[in-house]
């Protein structure tokens, strides 16, 4: 009996501990996104800045939290969806390349994808870096963020977990999920939105 109810207090922990809102998985997970020692340095190695002056593409544009609540609120497209990622989150920018898919078949005029990143000041040669290597094309902002109290006017009791996308449609009316989402949920949900 004693063995059957640790099992069950296992499956329970591990239930519990995969419901969080926040990105839990492993390092080698993100091996993909984040370059070497990044994440505990901020710093890029010699090798990772060669790579950065090779790579062709955008570079993040770092922006005041007041600036980004303003360009949100300012934004006239049909649907505005807002991607929320860090480098070490493989899944957001999984996300990122599902938004995009669906930004290329329905159009910039009816989609405006933003992808808005929360990592550091410091990491902006690991954002660019990551964002090159990943291919993204729609606009990237980075938020310098003092002390994350801009989070709530995107949704109270947001803590910056991350993935997270906002979205915003042309009718007023804001949804917001801090957690990751499939290309299928995200075509489903964006959908009948973009009619």
């Amino acid at each position: 009996m004693a063995h059957r109810f640790a099992i069950i207090l296992s499956i329970f922990a591990v239930l519990a501990f995969a419901a969080c809102g926040n990105d839990t998985s492993s390092s080698s997970e993100h091996e993909g996104a984040l370059p070497h020692n990044m994440e505990q340095s901020g710093n890029t190695t010699d090798a990772e800045n060669a790579e950065l002056a090779a790579a062709s593409g955008k570079s993040a544009t770092l922006v005041s939290p007041a600036d980004l609540l303003a360009k949100i609120k300012s934004d006239t497209t049909g649907l505005l969806v807002v991607n929320f990622w860090k480098t070490d989150c493989l899944k957001c920018i999984q996300m990122q390349q599902a938004l995009q898919e669906l930004q290329n078949k329905s159009g910039e005029a009816k989609l405006h994808l933003l992808s808005v990143n929360l990592d550091e000041e410091k990491m902006a040669n690991g954002v660019n870096l990551v964002l090159r290597k990943s291919g993204m094309a729609a606009e990237v902002l980075q938020v310098k963020d003092s002390d994350g109290k801009w989070r709530n006017d995107i949704s109270g009791g947001w803590q910056g977990n991350v993935p997270a996308v906002f979205i915003k449609s042309k009718d007023g009316i804001k949804q917001f999920y801090p957690r990751e989402l499939s290309a299928e949920e995200l075509g489903a949900m964006l959908q009948p939105l973009l009619l």
